[in-house]
């Protein structure tokens, strides 16, 4: 069994740690859900169901549509563009679906969550939070990393709305330091510029 450091949950939603789950989109794709078995960790880890699943292959190319569908009504909500009205029928068709009835165990004190479909709940608790987040208040605090190779969609909930990368552990690492080795690169010298110009002739005797 993998530990929770297989995954991030870091974009500040549900839905779109799910949609964080193919990083660095613009550039080398690394779909973290690959693996064998990683949707079922997914879901565990996310809280969305009590014990690790056995997924058929259809299941798992639900969880990855309903990956796709959040994130390209996210992108596009984040643009100010209209809507793709199939993927927004995709989060509604799997936001139908009831969701886990919450239930206290009175000797370890720990929340199980009952269902008669664990999967299909949870991808209703999935659709329904992208739904509330892109038909409510904060879908205006969508914002995209400014790392032009990873772009992850997240939700800027700092005081002064003025975040800029996906995490300041990798992506504002990343960006400081290409900034510092940039301000600090040496100047090229003469030679360096071309020094067989007029400044590197030999005048004629």
């Amino acid at each position: 069994m993998k530990s929770r450091s297989e995954f991030r949950f870091t974009a500040g939603r549900l839905s779109l740690d799910l949609a964080a789950t193919l990083r660095r989109r613009p550039s080398e794709r690394i779909d973290v859900l690959a693996p064998e078995g990683a949707s079922a960790r997914w879901l565990r880890d996310a809280g969305l169901v009590s014990d690790l699943l056995t997924l058929s292959p259809q299941q798992e190319v639900e969880i990855i549509a309903l990956r796709e569908a959040i994130w390209i009504v996210a992108d596009t909500a984040l643009h100010g563009d209209s809507l793709p009205r199939d993927a927004v029928m995709l989060l509604n068709t799997n936001a139908c679906y009831p969701l886990a009835v919450p239930q206290l165990d009175a000797v370890t004190g720990a929340i199980r969550f009952i269902a008669d479909n664990p999967f299909r709940t949870a991808l209703a608790s999935i659709a329904r939070d992208a739904i509330e987040l892109i038909g409510g208040p904060q879908r205006g605090q969508i914002k995209a990393c400014e790392q032009p190779d990873c772009r992850m969609l997240f939700l800027d909930t700092s005081q002064s709305s003025r975040r800029r990368w996906c995490s300041m552990d990798r992506c504002g690492s990343r960006a400081k330091g290409a900034a510092f080795r940039s301000r600090h690169r040496p100047e090229p010298s003469g030679e360096e510029l071309g020094g067989h110009g007029h400044g590197g002739e030999k005048q004629g005797a």
